[in-house]
Parts: C-alpha cells; structure tokens; sequence
C-alpha cells in the first residue's frame, strides 16, 4: 500500500460519512425489527441481533470484494479504488430495503449477483443498484406469493399510523426505511459531504410536494391521506439516499434539476395517485438509465 494513502485520500472520508449518515437507520432497524420484536417474546434475542449483524457484515464483505476485486483481479498496486469505493454503502442500502422477514437466503445472494454484474457492465450503463435490488425483490417476492413489510410483532399486535408513529417510523415497513426523523438526521450528516447532490433530495420535495397538492384537490383526497401516504411510502428515505448515489445521477448542474424536478413529480403520481411504493424505485430506475441524456442538458 502506497505510504500515508489513507490520510492523503480525501474521498475515503467522504465515503465514510455516506455510511455514517445510515448508521442512525441501521441501529434503529435493530431496535424495531429485533429488540422489541424479542421483548414481545416473538423471537429470540439470538436472532434479534441479526438486524445489527448483518449491515455490519455486509458493509466488511463488500470491502473485501472490492479488494479482491481491484487488487486481485484487475491488479491494481495501490487501494485507491477500494477506498473510494460507494459499494459497501449501496449493499447497506440494499439491505436496508428489504422487509424484514424476507429471507436472507434471496436477498444476500442477489446483492452479490448485482455487484458482480455490475462490475462486468463496468460503468457501460448507469443505473441505481438500489432501485435495481428493490425492483427485482419486488418481482420475486410478489411470484412467492409475499406482499407485507410487517415484522413479527406487528403482524401478531398491529401497529399505529398516527402521525408521531409514523414521523418517528413504528409502523410496518422496510428495514431501515420507516424512520422519517432519523432520514432528516442522515440528511444533514450528508448535507456536509462535499460530494453529496443535496440539492436533488430538495427539488425533488418540492416538486412533489406541488403535484401532491394537486392530486389531492384534484381526487378530494385530502392533505392528511397525502402526508400519510408520504410518510408510509418511505419516500424521503429514497429521496435522500437512493435517488443521490452519486454513479446513477447527473453530473451537469442543469441535468440534475430537470432529474430531480422530474423526480418529485413522478413519485407524486406513484404515491398519491396510484397508491404504489414501489413505483418510486422504479421511478429512481428508469431515471437512472437517462443518466447520460440528463448530462448532455446544458
């Protein structure tokens, strides 16, 4: 290794507070899906400690891939490439998508394929992994006949929707998804990341924020059902973290803002007008792939 690379490399720091920013998230997942979850005798403290474990092990593993993959494959003489690396914290993110009964025997496995998949494309295409991994899930799982994001105690006992359950994130939901305070901690985490898009997470609100307020004079749907519907569809999790991954998002100031503006209008339709979650990850992915057209935007 290259003397003094770790502290002359500033894009490791960088790195490392995308993974901070989730840190909050990952700990919270713990507590909601495994140490309430036990304390209501629905499992064992053993398999509790699973939601902490595992985006721990996932987020080493991946750095050794990438040091297999850079060093050992590709030959590299130096670990530029592996500290650089946004890997470990996309396969966090994957992770933290997830419901948290599905099953580890399928969600780990296709984290791997997509990373190693990926790594042939070798930036050939841009696409958002995230909202690949979620897509994909969402086709397998829906095939096996599993729609909830529930966890054990709260398929057993229910769970609040009311507005402090829902801003805090106790209700059924993905992982690491459901928490809207501790999205806002991570966001202002980021919001000190130089390489950071912040400015996408922010027009994407408003531009949805806009268009929902439509949709719901348009329906008579009400401004409640809208900030419900928000809140519960996880949407500013994927506005802050997913839809930002710097290798799926326009570099060109301009093509960001028509990316992030057209964003927010879409997950507006998707939330509010056809009541589909899962359509802001595919949203997140077909956008990625314009990638190259946003950036020819001057």
């Amino acid at each position: 290794m290259e003397k003094d690379m770790l502290k002359k490399n500033k894009v490791l720091g960088i790195n490392l507070l995308y993974i901070l920013s989730i840190v909050p998230l990952i700990i919270y997942g713990f507590y909601k899906n495994g140490i309430m979850v036990y304390q209501h005798g629905y499992i064992s403290l053993f398999l509790s400690f699973q939601y902490l474990v595992i985006p721990i092990v996932i987020i080493v593993l991946s750095y050794v891939f990438e040091i297999y993959y850079y060093i050992g494959l590709k030959k590299d003489d130096d670990y530029h490439n592996v500290v650089n690396s946004l890997v470990p914290y996309i396969n966090a993110l994957c992770y933290l998508v997830c419901g948290p009964l599905d099953y580890l025997w399928l969600t780990v496995p296709l984290i791997v394929v997509l990373d190693v998949l990926l790594k042939f494309i070798d930036n050939k295409i841009n696409i958002n992994q995230v909202a690949l991994f979620k897509c994909i899930l969402y086709v397998i799982l829906m095939a096996m006949g599993i729609k909830g994001v529930a966890n054990n105690y709260e398929i057993a006992e229910g769970f609040s929707t009311g507005f402090k359950s829902l801003f805090l994130g106790s209700f059924a939901g993905e992982i690491g998804v459901t928490s809207t305070l501790l999205v806002l901690v991570g966001f202002v985490i980021l919001f000190f990341n130089s390489y950071y898009k912040k400015e996408i997470p922010i027009i994407a609100l408003l531009s949805y924020a806009i268009v929902s307020v439509v949709i719901a004079l348009v329906t008579s749907s009400g401004f409640n059902a809208v900030l419900v519907n928000t809140l519960q569809s996880g949407l500013l999790f994927n506005l802050v973290f997913v839809g930002t991954i710097s290798e799926a998002t326009p570099v060109v100031k301009m093509g960001r803002i028509i990316y992030a503006l057209l964003l927010g209008i879409l997950c507006a339709i998707s939330v509010n007008a056809l009541h589909l979650s899962i359509g802001i990850y595919a949203v997140i992915l077909a956008l990625s792939l314009c990638t190259g057209l946003f950036n020819k935007i001057k």
